[in-house]
């Protein structure tokens, strides 16, 4: 815009002066942009003096940024004689500040414009505080949406302010839709005088209530649908305002687990008892059958010595009623099982004689049984219990490795996951296919056909768990299988206790 030759601004400076002592920052510069009025409040919010600003032209002294180009501004103030927004201004000492500028078109007595008055108000502080705000309000919306849970802001009234993303995915409501919502929208409707009250007597007395505090509630979804959560809440104060926070936690797939879980213990028990039962019957059964077996066994040596001929058949006879005694045996020791009687010795003699017994058998097939014990520190346990299990896990190798092959047996010390006597028997056998390892321990389960009866494994783990302990199995078809015993050690007490005892 160029101004008028001859152009008089005293009427307007004069004006100006008026203002000499306003808070705001006033100057007053002609169509080029010249400044012809600066008053006190610009000297001390810029830097410069009145002698230094007058007579430059007002880019150049305050490199003045605008939100528009300048062309828009000047039109618009030529057309409306106003204009008013905020510019980035640069003080003498180089520092920048955002002011407020108010512009006015000033006229001469022929209406023709002749200069503008700007009013400067210095908001920096404002606008600053206002970007930290907003900073703040973005660094609280993203903590809030990292959050796992629905995490909802309620206020004073039981209105929602503010609700995360997992809220809108939990309850099928839109952002808008959650704004303003009452909370009890969230909760079925035969809970909403209850919250009500709840909801009062927190807002008397509030304190943090993390999850996890045993309150498992419903809510309820948009469609209606109900859900199992956990809610935890927390007071938040802003000015004189209270709000509460709650995270809302959807445990569906905990309760799912949990009545899963419950099913299978439940079934569990029904198992255990109905085994029980059958226990109990053939432990009756092996009672009666004993007996009779008995007199069996005493007939066919009576009959042996009245007949001279049919040895052979004779010998088939006593060799099946001596399998059934052992049947009957197996099936009375896992039924009735004695409690063990425990004492302090040395583990490696019971495994000894153990494997002393069982491997009579083996040379017939050429299988090489070899025992290698460790050094192992008294232990308490039952001689009698403890060889009856490791002569049948070496039985059954033996049964398991080839002609010619070989069963090993150690015993050492295990560090972890506690301190215990360890027996391993292994076998290099065709191994235990995946899919039975989980069967092998089940009563009457067996892999050997008619030749087994389903109670060894059974009661050598029951045995190792009376004592304490338990039996593991790692197994490679092709391979051969190897059978752990873990036995706890003896501890000082235990050690102390059991010595007093002996003296």
């Amino acid at each position: 815009m160029e101004a008028p030759e001859n152009l008089n601004l005293d009427t307007v400076e004069e004006q100006a002066q008026l203002l000499d002592l306003a808070r705001d920052a006033i100057l007053v510069r002609d169509l080029n942009g010249v400044v012809r009025y600066w008053n006190r409040s610009a000297e001390r919010l810029y830097g410069w003096s009145k002698g230094e600003a007058l007579g430059q032209p007002i880019q150049t002294l305050l490199k003045s940024k605008y939100p528009k180009p300048v062309a828009q501004i000047e039109a618009a103030i030529l057309e409306a004689g106003e204009w008013e927004g905020e510019l980035e201004h640069t003080r003498r000492d180089g520092s920048t500040l955002i002011v407020n500028s108010r512009w006015v078109l000033k006229h001469d007595a022929a209406g023709n414009p002749i200069g503008i008055v700007q009013s400067n108000t210095d908001v920096t502080a404002h606008r600053q505080a206002e970007d930290a705000l907003r900073r703040s309000e973005a660094k609280f919306r993203a903590l809030l949406e990292s959050a796992p849970d629905a995490m909802i802001i309620v206020d004073e009234q039981g209105s929602i302010a503010l609700a995360n993303r997992r809220t809108e995915q939990m309850f099928g409501y839109t952002a808008h839709e959650l704004q303003g919502l009452p909370v009890e929208a969230l909760i079925p409707a035969r809970f909403h005088a209850v919250h009500r009250d709840h909801r009062a007597a927190y807002s008397h007395a509030p304190k943090a209530r993390p999850m996890g505090s045993g309150l498992e509630l419903a809510a309820r979804r948009k469609d209606g649908s109900e859900i199992p959560v956990e809610v935890s809440l927390s007071p938040l104060r802003i000015d004189e305002h209270l709000l509460i926070t709650a995270a809302v936690r959807d445990i569906s797939e905990r309760k799912r687990a949990e009545a899963a879980l419950n099913r299978v213990h439940d079934l569990e028990l029904a198992q255990a008892e109905h085994l029980a039962n059958l226990g109990e019957i053939a432990a009756g059964l092996a009672h009666e059958i004993k007996n009779p077996l008995a007199g069996i066994a005493a007939a066919l040596e009576v009959l042996a010595g009245q007949f001279g001929g049919g040895q052979e058949i004779m010998a088939e006879i006593r060799q099946q009623v001596e399998r059934i005694r052992g049947i009957v045996d197996d099936l009375l020791h896992y039924a009735r099982p004695r409690p063990p009687q425990m004492e302090l010795g040395n583990l490696n003699l019971a495994v000894a004689r153990a494997v002393h017994l069982a491997a009579l058998g083996a040379k017939l097939r050429g299988v090489r049984v070899t025992l290698t014990p460790g050094s192992l520190p008294p232990l308490r346990h039952d001689p009698e219990q403890v060889e009856r299990m490791v002569a049948n896990l070496v039985l059954n190798a033996i049964e398991a490795a080839p002609d010619q092959g070989r069963v090993e047996i150690s015993t050492a010390v295990a560090a972890a996951p506690a301190a215990a006597a360890k027996i391993e028997v292994r076998d290099n056998g065709s191994g235990i296919p995946a899919a039975q390892l989980t069967q092998i321990f089940r009563p009457f389960f067996t892999t050997k056909g008619e030749r087994g009866n389903g109670l060894g494994l059974p009661m050598c783990r029951r045995i190792a768990e009376m004592h304490g302990g338990r039996i593991e199995v790692r197994s490679q078809v092709g391979r051969g299988s190897t059978f752990t015993i873990f036995l706890p050690l003896a501890t000082p007490t235990q050690t102390d206790e059991t010595a007093h005892s002996h003296h």
